[in-house]
């Protein structure tokens, strides 16, 4: 345990990427008793926390993100106690936002300087991560305000699970064009538009550039 905790204090962005990534096995595996969905808020409200935590480590504004997760774990926690559906569109959509902050914040982190160091190659995993929540959010409150904006082959007409949501933001966000859940709704295609072009760029302009670095590196 000892050394967990020594590692994630030395490589901090590991901690993100390594709660996302657990999560998303958890996700999977999930039942319909009441400990699995307890553990599903608690993670709810775990992620975000880190996020914040990965922005105020970084050169970003941390108050945008304070505001941003005390909105999304205020509005969440009253959309579990309230029949109002729209505190829940609204409590993912500020979830949404706090996650593309805090990607936005690791780019900013990873473009500081022209040495690539192993935390860096962390945060650009972790990024990558974070913007997959970010879009599955986004198709969440879509299909919210937009009812049969997705559809799959299993059960097409009913409103998608959170995992199959994740499953198509990592579907295309990674370009591999494996998900069986698509947007059907104009709504829903343009996010995914938005998506796909950030992946490209993400790929294109942040991997390709701490490749370059690296390889630079090694040549001197």
């Amino acid at each position: 345990m000892q050394k967990i905790i020594l590692f994630f204090k030395q490589f901090p962005f590991a901690m993100l990427l390594c709660v996302q990534l657990l999560s998303v096995l958890f996700y999977g595996f999930m039942t319909d008793s009441e400990t699995s969905h307890i553990i599903f808020n608690c993670l709810g409200l775990i992620v975000p926390l880190l996020a914040v935590w990965v922005v105020y480590r970084t050169a970003a504004i941390s108050w945008v993100a304070y505001i941003l997760v005390a909105l999304s774990i205020s509005l969440t926690i009253l959309a579990n106690f309230s029949t109002q559906p729209m505190l829940l569109a609204w409590a993912q959509t500020f979830e949404s936002l706090l996650y593309f902050y805090a990607a936005t914040s690791l780019v900013m982190f990873m473009f500081k300087d022209d040495i690539v160091t192993l935390d860096e190659l962390y945060a650009a995993a972790a990024t990558f991560t974070l913007l997959v929540w970010a879009f599955a959010l986004a198709y969440s409150v879509c299909q919210q305000l937009f009812p049969g904006s997705l559809s799959a082959a299993l059960n097409p007409e009913n409103p998608r699970s959170w995992i199959e949501l994740l499953f198509m933001s990592f579907s295309i966000q990674s370009g591999t064009g494996v998900g069986d859940v698509i947007p059907v709704s104009t709504q829903a295609r343009a996010i995914s538009a938005l998506q796909m072009f950030t992946g490209v760029m993400y790929i294109a302009i942040v991997v390709s550039r701490l490749i370059g670095i690296a390889s630079s590196a090694k040549t001197k």
